[in-house]
């Protein structure tokens, strides 16, 4: 409801909700954009494998 009276009172705020603020989003070449997401992904946790099979529902049909 707050978001709604917002979004609807102050169309500025749309675009500041949604990214106009978003350094990847002012990049224009598709390959520097690429790289730039890339650039600082996390190494995946130990368990992250365990984690997305239980959150599935698949640890629970192999048990």
């Amino acid at each position: 409801m707050i978001l709604r009276q917002f979004l609807h009172t102050d169309p500025a705020g749309v675009s500041y909700l949604f990214g106009c603020h978003n350094e990847a989003l002012l990049i224009e070449d598709e390959g520097a954009f690429i790289r730039f997401m890339l650039a600082e992904i996390p190494p995946v946790p130990p368990k992250a494998a365990a984690l997305r099979a239980a959150n599935s529902g698949l640890a629970a049909a192999a048990a």
